[in-house]
């Protein structure tokens, strides 16, 4: 264990080899959000946003090389590395950008919605999900949203899905999870502050790996919305 769910986020992680999970308790059971591997940091936005607490767990299934640095130590390496500041710069960047255009899309969501520009499905690949989702659905618009349905007395999202699935406790689906969405013609995953995340091709996005957002390819695609184990497995495919 590196740091556990609750921890104070008093230091930042270098992993230098190996291979981490992230993971997240749900009730009692445990969930794996995707894997940090080596060369990237693992905790630094705690840090960075002076969090009092880990949100999540790191944990190695093998053994690993990493640097611990102290908030002050990290804090010095982005003063003495340009590079290292520049790549974390960058991600911030992508990720504030990210954020403006989830509050500008919402503004403007209700009023105008593109058509995609090229034909967009979703599909369930888990038998479990094909039970709610017996055939895909083509995007007529987007951002395209998919969330959880809510239950009695909860509060509403943010953002009203498009599509709406149900779930059950531990919950595996945010109300508003992800977003199918375009820009400069390529279709990209947007996971919208989801609680436990989004896989898309095996990448993880989301709170604790650096990156909100994935490129989706031509072709068939795997999404998997809410741990590694979830069962919310779509197939988006990009025609």
């Amino acid at each position: 264990m590196l740091f556990r769910e609750g921890d104070a986020a008093d230091c930042v992680f270098r992993l230098l080899a190996g291979e981490v999970e992230i993971v997240r308790q749900a009730g009692e059971q445990t969930i794996v959000l995707g894997r940090v591997n080596a060369g990237q940091f693992l905790g630094e936005m705690g840090v960075i946003e002076d969090r009092p607490r880990r949100s999540a767990t790191a944990r190695a299934g093998a053994d690993i090389e990493a640097e611990v640095l102290t908030r002050a130590e990290f804090l010095d390496r982005l003063d003495q590395s340009p590079g290292t500041a520049r790549d974390l710069i960058r991600r911030l960047s992508q990720r504030l950008h990210a954020a403006e255009e989830r509050i500008v899309g919402d503004e403007a969501r209700h009023d105008a919605r593109a058509a995609p520009a090229r034909t967009v499905r979703i599909g369930a690949t888990s038998v479990w999900l094909r039970r709610q989702m017996p055939e895909p659905v083509t995007l007529g618009h987007m951002p395209f949203i998919i969330g959880r349905r809510l239950r009695p007395g909860e509060r509403a999202a943010a953002r009203r899905p498009d599509l709406l699935l149900d779930d059950h406790e531990p919950f595996r689906l945010s109300r508003d999870h992800f977003a199918i969405v375009e820009r400069g013609g390529e279709c990209h995953l947007r996971d919208l502050f989801s609680t436990l995340g989004t896989i898309v091709n095996g990448v993880p996005v989301g709170e604790h790996f650096g990156r909100d957002e994935a490129a989706l390819h031509g072709g068939a695609n795997e999404v998997v919305a809410g741990g590694a184990d979830s069962r919310f497995v779509f197939a988006v495919n990009v025609g």
